[in-house]
Formats: C-alpha cells, sequence, structure tokens
C-alpha cells in the first residue's frame, strides 16, 4: 500500500485548501495545471515534495497542498454508484469489528470506498473479497483504489452475483451493501464462522426489516441491532461557538448481528396484536 509519508509521485492523489478551507481534489500529472477559479497550479510544483506547504498560483493566491485522507478520497474520488459515507465507514469498522488479518466478505463493491476502508484495516495478512455484477463499476472501484493505496494483491473481486453463489469458506465477517441483502443470508450463514458478523448497510426502513427477519428465520444469529448515525460540525470562533445548520442526517440504516451454531438462536415470536378498545367492549 502506498505510504503517504512519502513525496508526492506522478498518479497520486491530492487536495488544496484555500484560505476559506475549501477542498480541490486531483490527480497529479507531469505537465499538468489545476485550474481553481482561473488560479493555475501546476503540478510539476508539487510532484516529488513532502505534503503540509504552501503553493501560489500565478496570480499570488494561496493553496496549501496535502495528500487527502480517506475521508477526502471517498468524497472526491470518481464514482460509478453512491458511495457509503465516512460518518457509516467508520461505524462499520468499529461495530462489525474489522481487524487486521480478518477474511472479509463485502456484497457491492460501488465505488470502491467500503473495500478502500476494509482493506487499510486488516492489513496484508487480511484478505478482503468484494462481489459486484457489473464490470464498470469494478474498473472504476479498482481505479480508484489504486490511485488511493496503490496495489492490493490481497483484494479478489468476484464478477458474481452473489444472490445466486457465495464461494468463501470460514470467512471472519460479511458487509452488504446491496438492494435486496436479505436474499444472501441463507447463503452466507454456513459460510460465516461461529461468533462471526454480518453487517448490512441499506437506505429504507423496509430492506432493514426484510434482513432482520431473513436473520431470524435461519435461527443462526443473535444480538441483532439497527441503527443509523448523524454528523454535524461546529463552528468556533473567539467570539462565537455554534453548531453549522447544516448537517448530514440519515444516508442509511446499519444492521449487525453475530453468528451462532444454526438453530441455536433464542428468537422470540411476535406477539399477538392487542385487542382494540371497540373488540374489548362491545356495544
Amino acid at each position: 500500500m502506498k505510504n503517504p509519508s512519502l513525496p508526492f509521485a506522478e498518479n497520486d492523489p491530492v487536495i488544496f485548501y484555500d484560505r476559506k478551507q475549501r477542498v480541490y481534489y486531483d490527480l497529479l500529472r507531469p505537465g499538468k495545471k489545476t485550474n481553481i477559479r482561473g488560479d493555475m497550479l501546476p503540478h510539476d510544483e508539487i510532484l516529488g515534495r513532502h505534503e503540509g506547504f504552501l503553493l501560489r498560483s500565478q496570480r499570488e493566491v494561496k493553496y496549501w497542498v496535502f495528500r487527502p485522507t480517506l475521508n477526502d478520497h471517498v468524497v472526491n474520488m470518481p464514482r460509478g454508484a453512491t458511495v457509503i459515507y465516512p460518518k457509516d465507514l467508520g461505524v462499520i469498522l468499529q461495530y462489525a469489528d474489522i481487524y487486521p488479518g480478518a477474511k472479509v466478505v463485502e456484497a457491492g463493491l460501488g465505488s470502491g470506498a467500503l473495500a478502500t476502508t476494509l482493506l487499510r484495516m486488516v492489513g496484508p495478512e487480511g484478505t478482503v473479497i468484494s462481489y459486484e455484477v457489473r464490470r464498470d463499476f469494478i474498473e472504476n472501484a479498482k481505479r480508484n483504489m489504486r490511485n488511493f493505496i496503490g496495489e492490493t494483491p490481497n483484494h479478489i473481486v468476484r464478477e458474481t452475483n452473489i444472490y445466486e453463489q457465495f464461494e468463501e469458506e470460514e470467512v471472519d465477517r460479511v458487509l452488504l451493501d446491496l438492494p435486496e441483502p436479505w436474499r444472501v443470508v441463507h447463503l452466507a450463514a454456513p459460510k460465516l464462522r461461529t461468533g462471526g458478523i454480518i453487517c448490512s448497510y441499506s437506505p429504507t426502513v423496509f430492506q432493514v426489516k426484510s434482513f432482520v427477519e431473513s436473520l431470524r428465520v435461519t435461527r443462526g444469529f443473535m444480538a441483532v441491532m439497527t441503527f443509523e448515525t448523524m454528523f454535524r460540525r461546529w463552528n468556533v470562533e473567539p467570539m462565537s461557538v455554534r453548531p453549522e445548520l447544516r448537517m448530514i442526517g440519515h444516508t442509511g440504516f446499519l444492521t449487525i448481528a453475530r453468528k451462532v451454531e444454526i438453530g441455536a438462536a433464542d428468537v422470540e415470536e411476535a406477539a399477538p396484536a392487542e385487542a382494540s378498545s371497540a373488540e374489548e367492549k362491545p356495544e
């Protein structure tokens, strides 16, 4: 993987901060110039240097040059599909307990945001297997990942419909970013090790309900939890401290569950609906 402490090289992503801390993203090319509202920033003056320096345009406008963080990369990289936002990516790492050396299956490679995040966490001893049916998504995701973290020999991409085939055995974690995640549960359950974790990211309540019901049917999952995250920045000035008016609210629901032996889960039956007052006291 790329070492962010090294000097900038060709094809590396770069971000520019202006005086208002607005961010501009580009890929470094010899002879190229980034045009920011008429301010020309030559890439030849960046290549070979370490990040964190001040660069002036031909109009003497100041820009600060950095390598993008993973957050910057996810928000600004070319997209072939909607990405999971950084506020959710960090929570997935924590609640799905992604660790160095883990064997992780993700379904729905998309633009590569989740795969990139997972690969940084599992490290060279771990493995990430991504299922994706669209070739254009795969090609775009590979470019995004290569630009940010370099070559990843421990990343396997399967151009396969995971609704029909789940090839891996003894998987530590299963992460689903799919329109119908419930269709994967019966295939993933026998392949996920006991004690392993399955996680689904879904935009709608209907998807969540269907996924949770599929977990219950297998009687192989416990500690099922669904939640969402909110993210709001604050402005901290010498004479004023206040929240920003805009915030990142709902982007998706996360559902997490732990695998137990198939049939061992203690699943409660749904309670019958209580009788209405009209039924209790007929006229």
